[in-house]
């Protein structure tokens, strides 16, 4: 039998063309699986969650740049600006609520401490890492939003 007759070269590797592509993986399964890794947040990313939903939230809509291809780096800074300044508020009024427990609660011992170390540091020191921070879960939280409109337009 002429084995290059009835087997050509160029059909040699039959299932090449399945190799090289990408397996197919189902949109839940994915949403399931970043709503799991966000339920596993440090402390810190959980607490700031909710703010940077609400902005990202406000910035969700039709044209909106968090849709662009390449959004703007410089709109994606000042989104985190904006975000930062909301948290500098919100650790301002914990910080005298704070000591405001702190004066109604004195022990023998001294004052009550209920809060950590790393939340006890003055805001400049935290500023730096908390607003790395806060530029990771923000650009995460667009991610998210942008593969659940790309899914809902293109499936």
């Amino acid at each position: 039998m002429d084995y290059y007759r009835a087997f050509p070269f160029y059909s040699g590797y039959q299932g090449y063309s399945r190799w090289s592509s990408a397996p197919e993986v189902n949109e839940d399964r994915i949403a399931e699986d970043l709503d799991y890794l966000r339920q596993m947040y440090p402390s810190y990313a959980k607490k700031y969650q909710s703010v940077i939903s609400s902005a990202v939230d406000k910035m969700d809509y039709d044209g909106s740049f968090i849709y662009d291809q390449y959004p703007d780096k410089l709109t994606m800074q000042r989104m985190v600006s904006g975000i930062m300044a909301v948290i500098k508020t919100n650790e301002e009024k914990d910080m005298e609520r704070e000591k405001e427990k702190e004066g109604d609660m004195e022990s023998a011992d001294g004052a009550y401490e209920s809060r950590t170390q790393s939340e006890r540091q003055p805001w400049a020191e935290k500023e730096p890492w908390i607003k790395e921070l806060v530029t990771l879960v923000m650009f995460y939280e667009i991610l998210g939003r942008r593969r659940k409109k790309r899914s809902y337009f293109f499936t």
